[in-house]
């Protein structure tokens, strides 16, 4: 019995042991507990402050990257931007506002006395320089520079010229073919009384890049020139000139003899052998043809037109080659004239005109 207790006690000793080595060490472990939840939770706290540290890091990084890159993009680009504004600078008259302005009154001037235009005066206007539409990026004190240069400066000039309706379209036509850069903002014509002078009042503007130079001097191209034989047969037209009366002539009748005796008779035989008779209408026809006149011809893609006006009325009327008006019908065009057929034969009336000023045309 007795070595049972003995057992018992025995065994309960390191458990008695243990407690009071709780009992006396436990502030040790309390400290030691807390010491490892701060650093557990100090440990959370700082990975997430650490990882936005790291974000932000690496964002600024994306950004440099992006910046470094563009940078080296406008680098590697910078041949073809200068090359596209020398380019615009090529089609230029010079990079300063003496030379502009001196070269483009030469070049009109020389385009009228080809012309044989003996009429004529060239004039410059108000320079103005255009900034750049940048102008705003630059914000810093030593970009001010950048910011106040201009992107290109116009210039104005303005022709006055005098002559023939066909100078003056043809003087149209060698500014539009001029190889430097323009822009027409306005063309007037005002004719004479009876319409066959012009004066023509042409303004324009050209611009130029300060300080960039063209890289060789602008030569009219002669095929630009040549291809005003086009329309030559409307530079040749004067829509502005007012006709003359028209002169009416009577038949005539002549009774000749031929070699066998016999009489014949020649109606409307001219001054010459090979003059033509003019067209007239039946004289009983009651259409009034005095009433409406020829506005305009055109002969075009879609075919000849002829346009035609009711003086009375102001109405507008329409005729495409076959179409009647009254006994006339409208054939073909030529020039400023509308050829029309008549039973008598073929006449021809000018723009301007009405249907009883007409004159004779070949059938």
């Amino acid at each position: 019995m007795s070595g049972a207790s003995t057992t018992i006690v025995g065994g309960m000793k390191p458990a008695r042991s243990s407690r009071r080595w709780l009992a006396r060490n436990w502030l040790t472990l309390a400290i030691a507990a807390a010491a490892l939840l701060a650093a557990g939770i100090g440990f959370m706290v700082g990975e997430r402050r650490f990882s936005a540290e790291r974000a932000a890091a690496e964002e600024s990084i994306d950004t440099y990257v992006s910046v470094l890159t563009q940078a080296r993009k406008v680098r590697d680009g910078r041949a073809a931007l200068d090359g596209r504004v020398q380019s615009v600078a090529d089609r230029t008259l010079g990079s300063s506002l003496e030379v502009v302005d001196s070269e483009v009154r030469r070049r009109l001037n020389r385009a009228c006395e080809e012309l044989g235009i003996t009429e004529f005066s060239v004039t410059t206007g108000t320079s103005v320089a255009k900034p750049t539409p940048a102008k705003r990026e630059f914000k810093q004190t030593n970009e001010r520079a950048l910011r106040d240069e201009p992107d290109f400066v116009e210039v104005e000039a303005t022709v006055n010229a005098a002559g023939r309706a066909g100078q003056m379209y043809r003087l149209m036509h060698r500014v539009q073919a001029e190889p430097w850069l323009k822009r027409v903002e306005s063309i007037r014509l005002d004719p004479s009384a009876d319409g066959s002078q012009l004066r023509m009042t042409l303004k324009l503007r050209t611009l130029f890049l300060p300080g960039r130079p063209p890289a060789k001097p602008l030569v009219l191209d002669p095929q630009a020139l040549a291809s005003s034989e086009r329309f030559a047969s409307l530079f040749d037209s004067n829509p502005f000139r007012i006709p003359p009366p028209a002169v009416v002539v009577a038949p005539q009748t002549v009774q000749t003899t031929s070699s066998g005796g016999t009489p014949t008779v020649q109606t409307n035989p001219g001054s010459g052998a090979n003059a033509s008779p003019i067209a007239v209408p039946n004289p009983d026809s009651p259409f009034p043809y005095g009433e409406w006149q020829l506005t305009g011809v055109v002969d075009g893609p879609s075919g000849a037109e002829a346009w035609l006006r009711h003086l009375p009325t102001g109405s507008q009327l329409t005729l495409q080659p076959g179409a009647a008006v009254g006994e006339l019908i409208f054939r073909r065009v030529e020039y400023d004239f509308g050829v029309f057929d008549l039973p008598g034969g073929t006449c021809r009336v000018q723009v301007g005109s009405n249907l009883t000023q007409r004159s004779a045309a070949a059938g």
